[in-house]
């Protein structure tokens, strides 16, 4: 008979079920304590209004650039003995004028360089270095001392600030020591008869809006922030975002920070594979802070993964067990993913023993709830048509070897487990001819 010396080998099918969240698993350090209460050292009924006074104002600022207590007290002595030379400048001038003084101590006295990132106000008291948000704090600080009324203006790529002068508000560039009233032409008095007159370019910034005390702190809190994300530090923005949401009144605005700063955090953990501190972490985030949508899914990405291990690793029953009693912590689309691999990962590890009846049987168990996958029905079509080839191989084998009748009834047990298999009915029409 031709054609029953020719071998079929068995199919495999692989399952396969993505972990959810980043794409490529990072390193996490092993020690994760994010803080989870404000610094204690904010004062936080002065957080209720939106403004507040200078002295107040600088130490909070102080704490939200993260000086400690000992470095706090030196900064606001240091600022205390400034005023009291910068007062003595100020004596019968109006206000235009004497942010003008103010902006121009504070170059002589303080600011020496410029740093986009140096958002730290006791930094730039300590090394001159500064920024937009650095240098408004203080020139607001100053004002305040002056009775000059002030605020921050916030664009979303830049801080300046805008005094309400006698006639009427004028803009602060606190990075250029000329910066008051932009696009003004003034005189600088060279000596010798000679006098340079300079122009600071004012700018129509896109999106600028006034901001009140609170959130000019909170900048501060926002830059440092951004370099924490910048190096993937996101567990110990935890804290300064909790710090800028007390300072900001709990604010919509600080909250939204705060939530992604938490959700960060709780990714970093996930993509290093520690699902269930990252579900501690966010139920406990939402006893502190209530509810967010954010968390919730994270917290669903999570319990996914979790339970993708569990079944990669438990018994069958137990895989099943597992998920059943984490149902409500899952969206009913990951529920039903997970069930139907569990079903399909029975199913393949009875198949990786060549036992294809289990195989079979267990993809069959699985229909019974999903009659509708592809997957499952995959994998009980291939795994039928590789224990026909069982059947087939044995028989050819029997067949080449001349045991012709141990062949036919090695086919016939075959197409008993397997009815109208085309394979084994195609094989027994041959041997009979």
């Amino acid at each position: 008979m031709k054609g029953m010396n020719a071998k079929r080998p068995a199919v495999f099918l692989t399952i396969a079920l993505l972990f959810f969240g980043a794409q490529k698993p990072r390193a996490q350090a092993p020690n994760f304590e994010p803080r989870f209460e404000s610094d204690g050292r904010l004062d936080a009924p002065i957080f209720e209004l939106p403004q507040i006074d200078a002295q107040k104002f600088a130490r909070a600022a102080l704490v939200a650039s993260g000086a400690d207590e000992g470095r706090t007290e030196r900064h606001l002595k240091a600022l205390d003995a400034l005023w009291a030379e910068l007062s003595q400048r100020l004596d019968g001038i109006g206000m235009e004028e004497g942010a003008e003084k103010i902006l121009s101590f504070m170059y002589e006295k303080i600011l020496r360089k410029y740093n986009f990132d140096q958002t730290r106000v006791d930094l730039t008291m300590d090394t001159g270095v500064y920024n937009c948000v650095s240098s408004s704090i203080l020139f607001m600080y100053f004002c305040k001392r002056a009775d000059i009324p002030v605020c921050a203006v916030e664009t979303p790529r830049h801080a300046f600030c805008m005094i309400f002068a006698e006639n009427g508000a004028i803009d602060v560039e606190t990075t250029n020591p000329y910066g008051v009233n932009p696009g003004k032409t003034r005189g600088q008095d060279l000596g010798g008869g000679k006098t340079q007159w300079i122009t600071v370019p004012a700018k129509d910034y896109a999106g600028r809006h006034q901001v009140d005390d609170r959130r000019a702190i909170g900048m501060v809190y926002n830059n440092r922030i951004v370099q924490l994300q910048k190096k993937r530090l996101n567990a110990q923005s935890v804290g300064l975002a909790i710090d800028a949401y007390q300072v900001q009144g709990k604010s919509v605005l600080a909250r939204s920070d705060l939530e992604l700063c938490v959700g960060n955090a709780a990714s970093d953990l996930i993509s290093g594979g520690r699902e269930q501190e990252a579900i501690d972490f966010l139920k406990g985030a939402e006893e502190r802070f209530g509810p967010c949508d954010n968390w919730s899914k994270k917290i669903q990405t999570a319990f996914h993964n979790l339970l993708l291990k569990k079944a990669n690793s438990l018994p069958y029953k137990e895989a099943l067990a597992e998920l059943d009693a984490n149902k409500e912590n899952l969206l009913p689309r990951d529920y039903a993913e997970l069930k139907e691999y569990v079903y399909l990962l029975n199913s393949q590890k009875a198949a990786q023993k060549h036992d294809w009846p289990a195989a079979i049987e267990r993809a069959k168990v699985g229909l019974e709830e999903f009659p509708q996958s592809k997957r499952l029905l995959n994998f009980k079509n291939a795994f039928t048509q590789n224990w026909a080839a069982d059947f087939h191989n044995a028989a050819a084998d029997l067949y080449n070897a001349g045991k012709k009748e141990e062949a036919v009834a090695k086919i016939k047990e075959g197409l008993a487990a397997l009815p109208q298999n085309k394979i084994l009915l195609s094989d027994l029409e041959k041997m009979s001819k």
